[in-house]
């Protein structure tokens, strides 16, 4: 009887012990929920660590494309340029003498002729060449300063019978493109260039002025380097600089065997409309159409004397009136200065160069280049697209003699 009761009680224990409470149940989900939260925050530690460490190594490989491509990129615009410089020079080689003084330089070179678009490995290459000497200088403003005041009160206040200047043509170029002709826009820049301290006349600025600006300047008291630097110049912004670059240019000033600077001369065969007419002066309708005759005849003038000439008869002028009102110190018919245009798009990378050649300040074989100007364009700009070859190649091929003569065909084409 003991051992029935026993083994009622010993089955009825090990009964209980088997059940499983709520309570016991709980405990046990909440286990299983941390460890697998656990276990998922670890995979997405891990998942960010490969994707971070994955991320880096496409940047590393991105940065080193790039890197690579704009070393390419930068190594075939150099080679164009050489190409370029070889170009320009052969237009000045004369019965294989190259560099000769008397060369004359026209629109109807193979230099100023447009060029289609260049294909390379995973890119193109375009450009043009354009002449710097068909713009004005506007260094030829550093032939003035305090000790010659009176010979810039003289030029800025010239008559419609007195001879043409450097502050006429300035004053003409900006009211031709619509710009106010005040005093101070020549008065500043002539200060701006000239190697003293001293205000030329009332209407200059000097260090005191510019040093209370906000930001201040600092007065360059030299030639510039870049037609850009104009807009430092008090009276002038960066939307007159940007309105002016086809016009002007900063070209380094000529000097004598005297300290005194020469201005750079305009050349008359590859000078654009608005500049012709700023020559002109007050007979720049007359004096511009009889260049622009001659150019319609396919011709270009050899020497500044053969256009006096010209003027004389067309402006119903005697030759030392021509002579006086036009000097041959401002005019010429050869270049000097050139500037390549070049433009490079391989792979990601937009390269962009500007170099400023110098054919006869050099005794070397070669064109010296004088200055470079590099711009890497940042992706989010618009992009060159290869159907643009189309008019470029059309340009090139063009066989209308009358088109020849239009004024840096090439950089027109592809909008520089």
């Amino acid at each position: 009887m003991v051992s029935k009761h026993h083994g009622y009680f010993l089955g009825l224990t090990l009964t209980e012990s088997c059940k499983t409470t709520p309570s016991t149940r709980t405990l046990g989900n909440r286990q299983r929920g941390v460890a697998l939260m656990a276990a998922l925050i670890l995979m997405l530690a891990v998942v960010m660590v490969l994707g971070n460490i994955f991320y880096r190594h496409q940047m590393d490989v991105s940065q080193a494309g790039a890197a690579a491509h704009t070393d390419q990129a930068l190594l075939l615009a150099l080679s164009v340029e050489s190409w370029a410089r070889q170009q320009v020079s052969s237009a000045l080689q004369s019965n294989g003498q190259p560099f000769n003084s008397d060369t004359v330089d026209h629109l109807g070179e193979n230099w100023a002729q447009a060029v289609p678009m260049l294909p390379i490995e995973g890119g193109v290459i375009r450009g043009c060449i354009q002449d710097l000497q068909a713009r004005f200088n506007i260094n030829n403003f550093a032939i003035y300063s305090k000790k010659n005041a009176a010979a810039f009160t003289a030029d800025a206040s010239v008559g419609p019978l007195d001879p043409i200047n450097t502050v006429v043509i300035w004053q003409n170029l900006l009211e031709l493109l619509d710009f106010p002709v005040t005093p101070q826009r020549s008065a500043a820049l002539a200060d701006w260039l000239d190697k003293d301290a001293d205000m030329i006349n009332s209407w200059g600025a000097e260090q005191p002025y510019y040093g209370n600006l906000q930001p201040p300047r600092t007065v360059a008291n030299g030639p510039m380097t870049d037609s850009s630097e104009l807009a430092a110049v008090v009276g002038y912004s960066v939307f007159d600089v940007q309105y002016l670059t086809h016009f002007v240019s900063a070209l380094p000033v000529r000097s004598a065997v005297s300290p005194a600077v020469i201005p750079t001369p305009i050349n008359i065969n590859t000078a654009s409309d608005v500049v012709l007419q700023a020559l002109g002066g007050s007979r720049a309708l007359e004096f511009f159409e009889v260049i622009q005759q001659a150019r319609s005849d396919n011709r270009h003038f050899q020497t500044v004397a053969e256009l006096h000439s010209e003027l004389s008869v067309g402006l119903a002028m005697s030759l030392p009136e021509i002579q006086a009102k036009w000097p041959a110190a401002l005019l010429d018919v050869k270049s000097s200065f050139f500037q390549l245009y070049l433009e490079v798009l391989l792979g990601d990378i937009h390269l962009q160069v500007k170099s400023t050649i110098d054919l006869r300040n050099s005794k070397r074989a070669a064109p010296a280049v004088i200055a470079r100007e590099v711009s890497v364009v940042p992706k989010v700009m618009p992009e060159i697209v290869v159907e643009d070859e189309a008019p470029l190649q059309s340009a090139a091929e063009d066989t209308d003699e009358n088109q020849v003569y239009r004024v840096q065909t090439a950089c027109e084409v592809i909008g520089v």
